[in-house]
């Protein structure tokens, strides 16, 4: 992680704070913000951290970056979220101006935030299938999902847009599990960070090896 040499407001790191902590909602061992950056911690001992930065003056907060480590291999992932690349005009890019302690957004109405969050989602969604995968954890952190368990996750993508909501599956799969079954594997999941916390979703990872 570089070290910037001017570091956002507390008023830009709240309006910064919506967009992370929405990401937060939808992925598995967020951590929230610590000083100006955000936190996210993976299985095997993947560290996340994302923090504002700018590519034009230090008073425009224009990009996201993120980067994932370990403690053996340090820096193994990076990735950044230009706010330029999710705006809708290319004459008007988005970003946080940051004056004086005082910030509010520019060009607010032609950024896609919705788009940048779901990308970031993604990114996290897969470093997390990493986390998981035999060559990282030990196969027997994740066993592998019984036929019911897969159709149980994949009728939560098909019908519940993603929400692991145990009276919705209790009434589509009432005659195969019980509910008191449903709401033990919900927590066993939420635990493993196969789910986010309530409202729960299903992860990336997840959804990867129920489809193993």
């Amino acid at each position: 992680m570089s070290v910037p040499l001017f570091y956002p407001s507390f008023d830009a790191l709240r309006l910064a704070d919506r967009l992370l902590d929405e990401i937060g909602k939808q992925t598995p061992g967020y951590e929230g913000r610590v000083g100006t950056a955000w936190y996210w911690r993976l299985p095997g001992g993947i560290l996340v951290t994302i923090w504002l930065d700018h590519t034009v003056t230090e008073e425009r907060w224009d990009v996201v970056r993120a980067q994932a480590t370990t403690p053996r291999a340090g820096v193994f992932s990076s990735a950044d979220f230009p706010f330029a690349a999710y705006a809708t005009s290319a004459t008007s890019p988005p970003f946080i101006h940051d004056m004086q302690g005082i910030a509010e957004w520019s060009n607010r109405l032609y950024f896609q935030m919705g788009r940048l969050i779901e990308d970031a989602v993604h990114w996290l969604g897969m470093l997390h299938a990493v986390a998981i995968s035999p060559q990282i954890s030990p196969p027997a952190s994740f066993p592998a999902l019984s036929p019911l368990e897969r159709r149980l996750v994949q009728y939560a993508m098909d019908e519940l847009e993603g929400h692991f909501t145990v009276k919705a599956l209790h009434q589509a799969f009432g005659g195969e599990i019980s509910r008191s079954r449903l709401s033990t594997l919900a927590r066993a999941w939420e635990e493993g960070q196969l789910l986010t916390k309530r409202p729960r979703r299903v992860t990336y990872a997840l959804r990867l090896l129920a489809e193993e």
